[in-house]
């Protein structure tokens, strides 16, 4: 039996507006040999260098209009096309992966490039993909009734990996990681997606079969308490358990896609399938994420209407910060 952190059934959360861009591996050019940016990115190649013994990492850079463009800068990309009001109660900021600029912190640029008004900005980080659902405890902890929250996690990696076997770490293939910035426009009483936070727990063991039964066990667990229909799994995580998600029910089970976006994957597979009329109005569904480690979290995502859905692509405009 896995250990419980969170469990309880509390208030929901609602969401009325979903705003997503991704930028995979294609779209990025090495950095080399030095990048024109260096004084910015240089303590992550120091610490990077020192952490694993290695000698000159490179970076990578998304590149527009001549100019890199940051975590920070795909942040205000989604979050200017979520904005609907001149300010916000709160800026809820989810962030793991180093900012390319490591002597100032994208909250601090967004909120002074941003046009719009900020009572409380909230920087969360070391959260990996689980930022995807714990991004809402962190908004139910923080909220009171009538304040609108804008909810925003992003993840940029600029450091070049060369596979796992230059880190020292097995070659295990789990699939491709994108980048990311997602936007939720989040507030309490009413809304198209009501969304209770479902609970954090720990997995056992990480043996592939004991991982994969213990992690179904929570995950149909989850399912019945909140009468979910579907289930959305953290790309990685459904790849971890290969065959074993159609355990969970043939009828229930979403396809997990190749390319896992991080702490937005579970929302942008939510979009998607939104999108294409996958999920429907009325349809209940569980978000599961997962640390790629032996902890997952999860979230319940009740469909009362349609919301407001916008799919950003690289080519539109960037505004840099």
């Amino acid at each position: 039996m896995s250990d419980s952190l969170h469990g309880e059934i509390g208030a929901p959360i609602y969401v009325d507006h979903i705003c997503w861009l991704t930028a995979e591996d294609h779209l990025y050019t090495l950095d080399w040999p030095t990048p024109d940016d260096y004084v910015y990115v240089s303590p992550h190649i120091y610490m990077e260098d020192h952490y694993y013994g290695r000698v000159g990492t490179l970076t990578r850079s998304l590149m527009a209009d001549g100019r890199r463009v940051t975590a920070g800068d795909l942040a205000l990309m989604v979050l200017e096309r979520l904005c609907t009001k001149p300010y916000w109660d709160w800026l809820i900021l989810a962030q793991t992966c180093p900012e390319r600029h490591a002597l100032n912190a994208p909250l601090a640029r967004m909120l002074e490039t941003a046009p719009w008004r900020v009572n409380h900005p909230l920087g969360i980080t070391h959260m990996g993909a689980l930022a995807g659902t714990e991004a809402i405890q962190v908004a139910l902890w923080s909220m009171l009734t009538n304040e609108r929250t804008a909810i925003v996690l992003v993840e940029q990696r600029i450091l070049h990996e060369d596979g796992q076997n230059g880190y020292g770490q097995s070659s295990e293939p789990k699939g491709d990681l994108g980048d990311m910035a997602v936007a939720l426009e989040a507030g309490l009483g009413q809304g198209a997606l009501q969304v209770h936070y479902a609970g954090k727990r720990i997995i056992r063991s990480d043996e592939a079969t004991v991982f994969a039964s213990e992690a179904l066990g929570i995950i149909r667990e989850w399912m019945d308490g909140h009468a979910a229909e579907h289930v959305i799994l953290q790309s990685r995580l459904g790849l971890r358990l290969n065959g074993s998600v159609l355990h969970i029910s043939p009828s229930k089970t979403i396809c997990v896609p190749q390319t896992d976006y991080q702490s937005g994957d579970v929302w942008i597979q939510l979009a998607d399938k939104l999108e294409r009329g996958i999920i429907r109005p009325d349809d209940r569904v569980m978000l599961v994420s997962w640390d790629d480690d032996r902890m997952i979290s999860a979230c319940c995502v009740h469909v009362i209407r349609l919301p407001i859905l916008s799919r950003l692509t690289m080519n539109q405009e960037i505004k840099t910060s």
